[in-house]
């Protein structure tokens, strides 16, 4: 099987990573014997735990396969078919899932304008406030992207102001944290602050893009609206039978920091790529990133060639743009040798002896 992977690590995204050693010998451990199925198992029952811990109150966990089931999951729970979900235009629910939370939520997605994927207040009062009547579909729930797809991170502040405005018109707060973890490294450890202090009822919490194998967590603050999800989530497909297998990766994860300790290995690695870009006439980068996402202009001239050894995508809030994702085992001389095979490009095509 090896001989089928290539070697070179790429910036393609976080899901093209390998798995943490450590999670890897997680499911080793749990890989023994019989144990109940469905989430009735201790290992389950002890992750679930470790979640009121991480978040210092009680909260309703439930494990789900991935990001998209358990956005649409959450999101089916919460609305119903005549209500509309909030969020920016941007976000992973509207632009990469498919229509998956419209068809299996039955409501409607309505994205808004929004700098870097962050939705400012100003513009969601105003649509809030916008004439209502039985003829339009009903804001029920505002569903922000943290850390957003363009790389971006919602402080604390500006979190309570969003979720204020939207509580204020009997809207629920659903947070996409599929890099959430990328996100409390940025404001320096503050998961409270930007989740439930901040007035998020459900989160969606992200383990595959963060060195896990598989699985996700739905994270229910508003203890209230859990009542029934077990049938919602059996009923979007995603229980997963032999749940233990998620929980065990989540008490490794979570246990004494590893998920932030990964998480801000990315955000470093971006960091130095963006260092190492901004000396470089081979790109131009607009803005610093605040995650592990980078976008970037890069030369057209060697573009091409450039992406046949490290993968990349080529899209972002601009056209033109490039898109650049460090992980957990992304190493300071990928980066260095990603940027020296650039220069070593640039300089081909300019006729520069190399």
């Amino acid at each position: 099987m090896r001989e089928l992977l290539s070697g070179e690590r790429g910036f393609e995204s976080d899901n093209c990573s390998g798995v943490h050693p450590r999670i890897m010998r997680a499911l080793q451990e749990v890989n023994y014997g019989h144990a109940s199925a469905y989430g009735y198992d201790p290992v389950t029952a002890e992750a679930k735990e470790l979640f009121n811990r991480l978040f210092d109150r009680e909260v309703d966990i439930f494990f789900a396969m991935n990001g998209t089931g358990a956005n649409c999951a959450a999101l089916a729970h919460v609305i119903k078919p005549y209500q509309a979900i909030i969020c920016a235009g941007s976000a992973h629910i509207n632009r990469a899932e498919t229509c998956a939370p419209e068809r299996i939520a039955g409501g409607k997605l309505i994205g808004m304008p929004a700098v870097l994927g962050k939705i400012k207040p100003e513009t969601l009062l105003e649509l809030v406030s916008e004439w209502q009547s039985e003829h339009v579909a009903l804001p029920a729930v505002l569903s922000l992207t943290q850390a957003t797809d363009e790389g971006a991170v919602y402080k604390p502040e500006e979190l309570k102001e969003l979720c204020s405005i939207a509580h204020s018109h009997g809207m629920k707060v659903h947070m996409d944290g599929a890099r959430l973890a990328n996100a409390v490294v940025a404001c320096g450890g503050d998961l409270k602050g930007i989740t439930w202090e901040a007035g998020v009822d459900l989160l969606t919490f992200g383990g595959t893009k963060n060195g896990l194998m598989f699985g996700e967590a739905i994270v229910f603050f508003d203890r209230t609206l859990s009542n029934f999800f077990k049938y919602s989530r059996k009923s979007c497909g995603q229980l997963y039978s032999k749940m233990r297998f998620i929980a065990a990766q989540f008490i490794e994860a979570l246990k004494d920091g590893l998920w932030l300790e990964m998480a801000g290995h990315a955000n470093a690695m971006a960091l130095r790529l963006y260092e190492g870009m901004k000396k470089s006439p081979s790109f131009r980068v607009p803005y610093k990133p605040e995650a592990n996402e980078l976008f970037a202009y890069v030369n057209q001239e060697i573009r091409a060639k450039l992406n046949e050894r490290y993968i990349f995508l080529n899209f972002g809030p601009e056209p033109g743009m490039s898109r650049f994702v460090t992980s957990f085992d992304t190493k300071p001389e990928d980066i260095d040798e990603f940027l020296a095979y650039a220069e070593q490009l640039r300089g081909a095509c300019n006729g520069e002896h190399t």
